[in-house]
């Protein structure tokens, strides 16, 4: 069969209500044409034949869509919650304009919670467990962890999450990113946070800004565009790769770090070009000192 045809035969299938024949024949066609329509059809086939896992899959390719309107984000979150990615769902749903569906999307959500306390309770305490040690595993094997800690409920991934910002052993980029799940969360409860310096930090994780969209993250995008780093290609691109890592370990304090944006850039070519100036000034030194700490970090990154 053609594309077209195979689309008809998906449709034709689902207005049957052979939703397993549907699913089949809208993934043969999505393999062929990603969009975003045809997307969503795959997706409500697969959550007609309760396949939550590959719908939820499927659906984040095309998360923007389903947060354009009720009936599709209706659709991703029962994709979210059939999976028991909770938190997920909850990151989900806080994007939405609040009003109605909002409301009636965070009740699911808590009743789902409610059910996964009384279903799967060994389940959660085993998976916070886990969440709680994440900082014994070297940082390439965290990542199964972290993706399991978002079957918690809310209430428990806050509480492991609380003592994983303070954990000094805890991997600094790992440490970030729990972080940033509680601002996607909109959480508004102050929480402690152990900076890449090594302080301790009380922030409000609502009140905090989109990696790499606060003012000085975005100067230093600013200098990517100039001249001094477009005379190189093959650095600009080194640059567009590296400079956002650097961004994220300085999260959410990258003015402290970093006090004049063009510098920042400058050393880090210089550096990596073999080119640091003899004398350079103290604020350029402790700039300088702070890249070094990122290149460390990065070795225990695998």
């Amino acid at each position: 069969m053609t594309a077209t045809e195979t689309i008809t035969a998906a449709q034709k299938a689902a207005a049957a209500a052979d939703w397993s024949t549907a699913a089949a024949l809208f993934e043969t066609a999505y393999q062929a044409t990603q969009t975003a329509t045809l997307n969503e059809q795959l997706v409500n086939a697969l959550v007609q034949t309760e396949k939550y896992t590959p719908a939820l899959t499927y659906a984040m390719e095309f998360e923007a869509a389903y947060l354009a309107n009720d009936t599709a984000a209706t659709l991703y979150l029962t994709a979210a919650l059939g999976s028991h990615q909770l938190i997920d769902a909850r990151i989900f749903v806080a994007q939405r304009p609040s009003g109605s569906w909002q409301t009636t999307a965070f009740e699911r959500i808590t009743a789902a919670e409610a059910t996964a306390e009384e279903t799967l309770q060994a389940t959660l305490t085993t998976t916070m467990r886990q969440f709680y040690h994440l900082s014994e595993l070297p940082v390439p094997a965290q990542t199964e962890r972290l993706h399991a800690a978002k079957q918690l409920t809310l209430t428990k991934y806050l509480t492991a999450a609380q003592f994983l910002l303070v954990d000094p052993f805890l991997h600094q980029l790992t440490r970030v990113e729990v972080l940033y799940t509680l601002h996607e969360l909109r959480v508004t409860q102050p929480v402690d946070f152990i900076w890449l310096d090594g302080t301790k930090q009380t922030v409000v994780p609502a009140d905090l800004p989109a990696l790499a969209a606060d003012a000085t993250s975005q100067q230093v995008v600013a200098v990517l565009q100039q001249p001094l780093a477009q005379q190189d290609a093959s650095l600009t691109e080194n640059l567009q790769a590296f400079l956002p890592l650097q961004l994220m370990y300085l999260y959410p304090f990258s003015e402290k770090a970093i006090s004049d944006a063009e510098q920042w850039v400058q050393l880090v070519v210089a550096d990596q070009m073999g080119a640091l100036p003899e004398k350079i000034s103290a604020d350029q030194q402790k700039m300088l000192d702070i890249q070094h700490k990122i290149q460390q970090l990065n070795l225990d990154l695998g």
